[in-house]
């Protein structure tokens, strides 16, 4: 009729284009996206309330099931269409272009990165894509992020158990020659005798690719992967292995492809191999490069 207006429909969709997704593939359980989201907030709860409070920051709201249409509307790229939703104030940007990162979060933001909440909050949803074989879609984007699983290879062994340097560098002898010991920085045999605690380097030589490094010290705060643990509150030790690439920038790449590639399975074998033991001799848990929780037998 003439003079009637017709009311305004909210836009449902309108939340998630304005929000940075998370997308996961429709195999993927709620269960385990709040399993690894409590490895960072212990206290969160996504499956009993759709909702992950990250630390009164950042909440991660879902899963959004989507039809075909109901993805395109939310600016979601094909194929996906189940996703969470990332609530966070928008922080401030660097003031100068962000170096290559190997999630390439610098793609997203050629001009500045995003910082404080909103940045934690982008990194755990690029973690969790990694772990899931997922993607994200930050805001404003046409194109998702798709994180390399393949490139979290270091790990971090966190055990209430002190392991003396002299017992890690004999577990690295296990997988090649040439291991040397530094602790607290003294690379001589008398440095064996500093007292439990000390930090030390064990670097295990892999010929052309690289080194496996074992960094064992006192943890200076609890790890959130595991508060569930009995040790979880209580002093406790971590030992990070890692990988000393050859050429320090294969560890900003978010792909390697032909001997960086060779290289960097070459070293898969002996960090699954010295995470395991470790985790068996202290009695601790693994967690991986994003400090997701893992079994040491699927290291």
């Amino acid at each position: 009729m003439p003079g009637l207006r017709r009311r305004a429909v909210a836009d449902p969709y309108e939340p998630l284009r304005r929000r940075h997704l998370l997308l996961v593939p429709t195999v993927v359980g709620v269960d385990q996206v709040d399993a690894l989201v409590r490895c960072w907030y212990p206290l969160s709860d996504l499956v009993g309330t759709g909702t992950a409070d990250l630390d009164g920051r950042a909440a991660l709201h879902g899963p959004h099931e989507l039809s075909t249409e109901a993805a395109v509307s939310a600016d979601v790229p094909t194929p996906w269409s189940v996703a969470y939703d990332l609530e966070v104030e928008r922080g401030a940007r660097e003031p100068s272009p962000p170096a290559r990162r190997p999630d390439g979060l610098h793609r997203a933001f050629p001009d500045g990165l995003p910082t404080g909440a909103e940045l934690a909050g982008l990194e755990l949803l690029l973690a969790l894509a990694r772990r899931l074989d997922g993607a994200v879609r930050p805001t404003g984007q046409h194109e998702a992020l798709v994180p390399d699983h393949a490139t979290a290879l270091e790990t971090r062994v966190v055990s209430p158990t002190w392991v003396r340097p002299a017992d890690v560098a004999a577990v690295c002898a296990q997988e090649g020659e040439g291991v040397t010991v530094a602790v607290g920085g003294d690379a001589s045999p008398a440095a064996l005798e500093q007292p439990d605690g000390t930090p030390f380097v064990v670097h295990l030589p892999v010929g052309p690719a690289g080194a496996v490094v074992v960094e064992g010290q006192v943890a200076l705060r609890p790890e959130p992967a595991v508060a569930g643990e009995s040790f979880g509150a209580g002093p406790m030790a971590v030992y990070d292995v890692r990988w000393v690439a050859p050429e320090e920038e294969w560890h900003l790449a978010e792909h390697l492809e032909g001997v960086a590639l060779a290289c960097r399975e070459r070293v898969r074998g002996p960090i699954a191999a010295v995470t395991r033991t470790l985790a068996e001799l202290g009695g601790g848990v693994v967690v991986d490069a994003d400090g997701f929780l893992v079994d040491r037998y699927q290291v």
